[in-house]
């Protein structure tokens, strides 16, 4: 049976026919894209601010909010504009949050980084890393003869301070549009990386619910890095705590970096960081896996 679909509202280079939600339906289903009267209508937080999903206002459709930013699912009536995005009424969602809504599914970002369905890259993002290689793989193998790289676009203040901070101990390598030393692309992002020992990856925010776990924390550590990782204390549920360096872990950004210091001179500690897998016990918790989420659409969307 063919399952219409279709995507608006969604990041610059989106390809409607090579995403993480295409080829997850694809799975047990002959996905058509149909503009004009789809059965699932995908929709994210309006960059453009186009509202493309108002076309959709009276059609039958479902109609699925999906983010990859630091924003609530709207099941109210009324859509919600911000400085930055318009987000409109949904029937499901997918988002990072921790709630207990039975149209809600926690998908956070990192997850769909994985190549979960072996197509290499969606365009944006246009390298995934196989999942054979999360525990093992060229980056992690490479040698680590540079100390600390951080790499962003947004100069949210704890990333400003670590950073110049720790720039007074050693040189850390900045990239991205903030130390106008911009790069493109995950597998280049991943070259460059993996070449330090540490990896400066706060977040820009914290979701109010816990659960803002982006691709940062999971690309620096699959370089190879100990990650240095700013986020909510719920960040156990997803990642082995013992795999990174958490600021919510100190009581000041001065004593994480004492303590990074305190790696960066104790080999054997440094060892006992870059040997511990992302992972508890080296498995992706089952919630995360393809399986599961199309669960929760055969029998939550499309019963």
């Amino acid at each position: 049976m063919d399952l219409k679909i279709n995507f608006v509202d969604f990041w610059p280079n989106f390809n409607k026919t090579n995403n993480y939600f295409y080829h997850l339906l694809k799975l047990n289903h002959n996905v058509i894209i149909d503009e004009k009267d789809p059965d699932l209508l995908f929709f994210s937080v309006d960059y453009s601010k186009r509202r493309e999903r108002k076309n959709y206002k009276n059609n039958r459709c479902k109609k699925i909010f999906y983010t990859g930013e630091n924003v609530r699912a709207n099941f109210s009536n009324f859509d919600i504009d911000s400085e930055k995005y318009s987000i409109g009424k949904c029937d499901y969602a997918f988002t990072f949050d921790f709630i207990n809504h039975p149209k809600h599914f926690r998908l956070p970002l990192w997850v769909t980084y994985i190549d979960w369905f072996k197509v290499g890259g969606y365009e944006n993002p246009e390298y995934l890393l196989p999942l054979e290689k999360i525990f093992s793989n060229e980056f992690i193998d490479r040698k680590k003869d540079k100390f600390c790289s951080i790499m962003i676009s947004n100069p949210e203040p704890k990333r400003m301070e670590i950073f110049n901070k720790l720039n007074n101990y050693k040189i850390v390598d900045g990239y991205g549009k903030v130390f106008n030393r911009w790069t493109s692309g995950e597998k280049n992002k991943y070259e460059i990386i993996s070449n330090y020992k540490f990896s400066i990856c706060f977040e820009n925010s914290i979701s109010p619910y816990g659960g803002y776990y982006t691709e940062k924390l999971f690309h620096a550590k699959t370089a190879g890095t100990i990650p240095i990782y700013w986020s909510d204390k719920k960040v156990k549920n997803d990642f082995n705590e013992n795999s990174f360096i958490n600021l919510n872990n100190f009581q000041t950004i001065d004593e994480l970096i004492d303590y990074i210091k305190h790696i960066d001179s104790d080999q054997k500690l440094y060892e006992s960081y870059f040997q511990q897998p992302l992972f508890v016990d080296n498995k992706i918790k089952d919630e995360f896996t393809p399986n599961n989420v199309l669960k929760f659409f055969e029998e939550k969307i499309l019963c």
